[in-house]
């Protein structure tokens, strides 16, 4: 059993600090949960101090959070963030009170200072929305459409529960995508050096031996010298060569024909391209989905839909769409006629228009896509580790071999 720092709000808008026992955190929420509390911190417990009132088993008082100064506002905060502000609106506290609940409980400095501007401004009369608007760095467009929507008809609670839900999900995901490609990356990484040292190093040593044996060496000696002397004398000017094209193909993306001709040749990149077209089409469906499901006016989901998919080849066939829908058109035809949307999402949508369950059915759509993604990667991933481990050892195998052959050589002679 593990300690749990927590603090919780009851059923009548108080607030407690404690500690609770339980395996895990999803379960020292589910425990806090069961005895009517709303959590809005959980995390684990270093130190407690004297008992207070609260969940029951080895319950004390947590210290205050240790505000990180410095650090950048990133989605995890914004997840936490939002999923508490949800907790303590829910429990009953009126959105002053639970920002500034949340300001005394925040552990990054530079979230505080944005949610104590917040908290003025909402103190003042400003609508929740406008004033998460004026910190467009903090809170996408997608974050104050929702918010918007959900102040307008009434369900601020519910929205920012699936607000919550889907900035957990996403910070699920880049997690799962990191761990899966931490190691083959390092594996990656550790091969090249390996590989750049024996050249520039090894080999140039071998090269003096050999001339002092005055003979014809063998071909794959003569290509392992020729690549060594290639690595050493331009080795430098081809880095300078990688960074100024790699330079040059960032400042073509920010252009508008040159990130879109780029975006289409990523999206024809074997292997890879499917995946990318795939994962820009996952984030659009459960994007609309969600606004759609929030309560924001069709025309203004696609907008910011629109803007929250990278790819500028489906953001203008996005653009497209949004115009016929204007001119009275359903989705399900004009995304057809793009070409871009495959037609499970295009038959999806249809079937969503006919019974009115878009959202859900966009839902399925990019579930069904991401869970695809998920299984193509693994698979991926569990061909890249052994592919590497080969290659590195066919490279490593084929210099030991073609530095020893001049010695093998020389002792056939005799």
């Amino acid at each position: 059993m593990t300690s749990f720092a927590y603090t919780a709000v009851d059923e009548r808008g108080q607030e407690l600090s404690g500690v609770v026992q339980a395996e895990s955190r999803s379960a020292a929420l589910a425990r806090l949960r069961s005895q009517g509390l709303y959590p809005t911190s959980v995390v684990p417990a270093i130190a407690a101090t004297a008992p207070t009132n609260g969940a029951s088993g080895g319950v004390a008082m947590a210290a205050m959070p240790r505000r990180k100064r410095g650090r950048r506002i990133t989605s995890a905060d914004l997840a936490v963030f939002t999923r508490q502000l949800a907790s303590l609106f829910n429990a009953g506290l009126s959105m002053a009170r639970s920002l500034d609940t949340l300001v005394d409980h925040s552990e990054n400095a530079r979230l505080v200072a944005v949610l104590e501007q917040v908290k003025r401004a909402v103190a003042g009369g400003s609508a929740l929305w406008e004033a998460l608007a004026e910190h467009p760095a903090c809170f996408s467009e997608l974050y104050v459409n929702l918010v918007r929507a959900g102040e307008a008809s009434g369900q601020l609670g519910k929205v920012l529960d699936r607000l919550a839900d889907s900035l957990e999900q996403q910070q699920e995901h880049r997690s799962r995508v990191r761990a899966a490609l931490a190691y083959p990356l390092l594996l990656f990484g550790s091969s090249v050096l390996v590989i750049a040292f024996i050249f520039a190093f090894m080999v140039p040593r071998f090269q003096v031996i050999f001339r002092t044996l005055k003979q014809d060496l063998p071909l794959p000696t003569q290509v392992l010298l020729a690549v060594s002397r290639g690595v050493q004398e331009y080795g430098l000017l081809a880095l300078i060569a990688i960074a100024v094209a790699f330079l040059g193909v960032k400042l073509a993306d920010r252009t508008v024909a040159g990130g879109l001709a780029l975006d289409r040749l990523r999206m024809r990149i074997p292997v890879l391209g499917p995946l990318r077209h795939k994962e820009a089409v996952a984030r659009f469906c459960r994007t609309l989905a969600t606004l759609i499901a929030g309560g924001v006016p069709i025309l203004t989901s696609f907008e910011v839909a629109e803007r929250a998919v990278g790819n500028r080849v489906l953001r203008r066939a996005i653009h497209q769409v949004r115009d016929a829908v204007r001119e009275g058109e359903t989705l399900a035809e004009p995304l057809r006629r793009s070409g871009v949307f495959p037609a499970l999402v295009t038959n999806m949508i249809a079937v969503g228009e006919e019974t009115g369950n878009l959202d859900e059915m966009l839902t399925r759509v990019a579930d069904a896509y991401d869970a695809e993604l998920q299984n193509r990667m693994r698979q991926l991933l569990s061909l890249f580790e052994p592919g590497i481990i080969l290659l590195m050892g066919l490279i490593v195998g084929s210099i030991v071999i073609s530095m020893l052959l001049p010695v093998l050589q020389l002792s056939t002679a005799f």
